[in-house]
């Protein structure tokens, strides 16, 4: 088990209030609480940042308002207690597992619901770290939601709100809600984004527009932090069912390795040499990325990351009869597999000069 200094600094309770900004459902600390917690003295010379889609992390429970009849007993996954409860084992080893201390900011994709993130940070391996969760439920038809979990003690949370985003589809108008967070340690100011993006169920060429959508919804709000400081370090992940050369990426958010994009992608190269985090097809593809300003990138002072990893340890793989290795997921379509799940988390360390 990681030990991590304990100089635990307690996240008030927000407040929730709804504002018209992008469809945002917005939650904000108090102003008396948020003097307090300002105050605060919350620094880390480093930390890590993971992002892990943790394919279907349901609990065992029918939720009449949502598509998650098929993870109940009985449905026709079986999803059971003792299936959950090994599933939470499995996640939290691989966030345990992760080099360096425990992460500092866990961002989630495919999390039903907040019960299942309690449930997760009272695993033993990561209680000690006092774990604060940010999550709501979004229209997602499946109750599929983007969610974080944040270590206060090494990162504060000044704010955070949720979009809702409209798509172009009028069979399928819903997503997974665009996760905000505005984070400080050292006195300086870190903004994250945590994503879910719409998936190519039905192709990549006819979904993309889907993608495109949620895409331009981040860029105009990268496009609000940089009005105001356009030296801002922003840090954005997620699954996006998009790879880093597609439009929606590449184009929409102009990210890429050169200087002249506006944002540095960390997976870009990856992915042009065959490497990813999702399987499909014989083919390793970078769906799940971390994506940064390039003040993040490039700064000579402050905060800075200048590499991401795939968390490829041989546990989280299986080796088909053919040799080849690819993610070991808890379902191949309605068989049980048991493992951990369909992509691997990504990781990155930021670090202060």
């Amino acid at each position: 088990m990681k030990m991590i200094q304990l100089n635990l600094i307690r996240l008030v309770g927000c407040m929730g209030v709804t504002i018209t900004m992008l469809g945002a459902s917005c939650q904000h600390v108090s102003k008396s609480n948020e003097a307090k917690l300002n105050e605060s003295s919350v620094s880390a010379t480093d930390f890590t940042v993971m992002f892990y889609n943790v394919e279907n992390l349901f609990d065992i429970y029918d939720d009449p308002k949502t598509g998650d009849e098929d993870f109940t007993p009985s449905g026709k996954l079986n999803w059971t207690q003792e299936r959950y409860e090994a599933k939470l084992e499995k996640l939290a080893e691989v966030i345990d597992d992760v080099p360096g201390d425990l992460p500092a900011l866990v961002g989630f994709a495919e999390i039903e619901n907040r019960k299942v993130l309690e449930d997760l940070i009272k695993d033993d391996k990561l209680s000690i770290s006092k774990y604060r969760i940010i999550h709501k439920d979004s229209p997602d038809e499946r109750g599929i939601d983007a969610a974080a979990i944040v270590d206060t003690s090494r990162l504060s949370v000044e704010y955070f709100n949720f979009t809702t985003i409209n798509l172009p589809n009028d069979e399928d108008p819903y997503t997974r809600d665009l996760l905000y967070i505005k984070g400080k340690s050292n006195g300086e100011v870190i903004h994250f984004f945590v994503n879910h993006w719409p998936s190519r169920g039905g192709g990549q060429e006819e979904t993309e527009k889907n993608r495109i959508a949620v895409a331009n919804v981040l860029e105009s709000q990268i496009n609000k932090i940089q009005e105001i400081d356009p030296k801002a370090k922003i840090l954005i992940m997620g699954d996006f069912n998009d790879h880093p050369d597609n439009k929606s990426i590449q184009t929409v958010l102009n990210a890429g390795v050169e200087k002249s994009n506006r944002l540095y992608n960390y997976m870009f190269d990856y992915h042009a040499n065959k490497e990813g985090s999702y399987w499909y097809k014989g083919e390793w593809g970078a769906l799940d990325q971390f994506i940064g300003s390039q003040n993040l990138k490039n700064s000579t002072k402050g905060w800075t990351a200048n590499t991401a990893h795939f968390f490829k340890d041989p546990k989280v793989l299986f080796t088909d009869k053919e040799g080849v290795q690819r993610p070991n997921r808890t379902y191949a379509g309605e068989k049980y597999i048991g493992g951990y799940s369909d992509h691997l988390a990504i990781y990155i360390a930021l670090s202060y000069r």
